[in-house]
């Protein structure tokens, strides 16, 4: 393929140097590699990250393995549930769309990835302006998920102004692509007028399988983990998207003397809520975020890691980078989700059982706790094996390419 010139409009974007090494850097260092020149239009804001650039001024530009990153100074905040999210939403693509381009060489291929859906205007316009393929990824379906996980009423403005966002964008994007197998179901509803969808899953970058992670201290692990119990890991952000509590009912409702604990390690909005509620419980410990790194050196410790979607929004199937961490460490992984089953059941890795049945959850747990330590390795590895397999940036890219032409 002639090589392309393509810009990336994703707000939460960031190369492996600042946190880790999202899915648009990824992909951006894999089109590199192929000749292609990649921008890549992020902010230093991110709820979930303090590790961003900080700098004096309204951007910054730097170039990381070909990328070109065009770092946006933007609104910080703390919490994802707050207004000031929105703004600093709404702050990001006026930048985008007044980011002086003279400096950057005309794009073939404009990619907007949600969140923010607010990228789809300033995609769409500067499309227009540069006579460019538009290419719209959607990887968190908004906003069904702030009515159907955030509590909003179809009527709220903001929810208003984001539906007619949506369906403009699937209506004018000559290709729509999503990390979820069945996002187009979803799309046909929305608007039956749309040109393409196509899935292209979330990925793994084959330096971060090979990478060296960090272990945690010794005396840490000593003191954090419980010995010859059956151990049930959690890491990952703790919100109304990520609703564990069906694990901590679970794990509450088992007597102390079956030895099964949940090691529950992240930070979010709901945190407070399962600590009050939950603490009180010895066979369930809850952990103090740590850096990315060694976030492999705490799954290492427990024998299964769990995952909970509610239903409604996983009915579009689910392509989560958490799987993606628990996969790559060797785990099998327990989903309480009622939605399209995918991923763990193709890479035969592990197992759903219906969001909030309690007592389907408790027979799969038991189920992984009587299978031998041998059997739950070939179960783990089988993960690790389907990732070098199908989901290496590397081969996603590819899939990618075959779209900007």
């Amino acid at each position: 393929m002639e090589q392309k010139v393509i810009w990336v409009i994703c707000k939460y974007a960031s190369p492996v140097a600042n946190f880790f090494g999202t899915r648009h850097y990824s992909l951006g260092e894999e089109w590199v590699k192929k000749g292609h020149k990649v921008y890549l239009f992020t902010s230093n804001s991110n709820h979930l990250v303090d590790n961003l650039p900080r700098f004096w001024g309204s951007r910054m530009i730097e170039n990381i393995n070909g990328v070109n990153i065009i770092w946006l100074n933007i609104l910080k905040l703390k919490f994802s549930s707050s207004f000031k999210r929105v703004l600093s939403w709404i702050q990001f693509e006026i930048m985008v769309l007044f980011t002086p381009k003279s400096k950057f060489e005309k794009p073939d291929v404009i990619i907007a990835s949600s969140l923010s859906l607010l990228s789809i205007i300033s995609a769409f316009f500067l499309s227009k302006i540069y006579r460019s393929k538009f290419i719209l990824e959607i990887r968190d379906i908004w906003p069904l998920s702030g009515i159907e996980l955030g509590g909003y009423s179809t009527n709220h403005p903001f929810i208003r102004l984001l539906s007619v966002l949506e369906k403009f964008g699937y209506r004018n994007a000559d290709v729509i692509v999503g990390t979820m197998p069945n996002l187009q179901q979803h799309v046909e509803k929305v608007e039956p007028n749309y040109k393409k969808c196509v899935c292209i899953p979330q990925g793994i970058n084959e330096d971060f399988i090979n990478c060296d992670f960090k272990t945690l201290d010794e005396e840490f692990l000593t003191k954090t983990f419980t010995p010859n119990t059956f151990k049930i890991g959690y890491a990952g952000t703790l919100n109304p998207n990520n609703p564990i509590e069906i694990l901590l009912e679970a794990i509450k409702q088992i007597p102390i003397s079956d030895k099964i604990e949940a090691y529950i390690l992240g930070k979010g909005s709901n945190l407070e809520k399962y600590k009050n509620k939950y603490s009180i419980y010895p066979n369930i410990k809850f952990l103090d975020p740590i850096p990315k790194i060694y976030v492999r050196s705490f799954l290492n410790e427990v024998d299964i890691c769990f995952d909970s979607v509610e239903s409604s929004i996983g009915r579009f199937g689910l392509s989560r980078n958490k799987w993606i961490d628990y996969m790559n460490a060797g785990k099998p992984i327990l989903c309480a989700s009622s939605g399209f089953q995918s991923m763990l059941n193709e890479a035969e890795c592990g197992m759903f059982v219906p969001f909030n049945n309690l007592e389907s959850l408790k027979t799969a747990i038991f189920y992984y706790k009587n299978l031998s330590k041998e059997e739950l390795v070939r179960i783990g590895r089988n993960g690790q094996i389907f990732l070098r397999d199908n989901r290496l940036y590397s081969n996603l890219a590819k899939k990618y390419e075959d779209l900007f032409a």
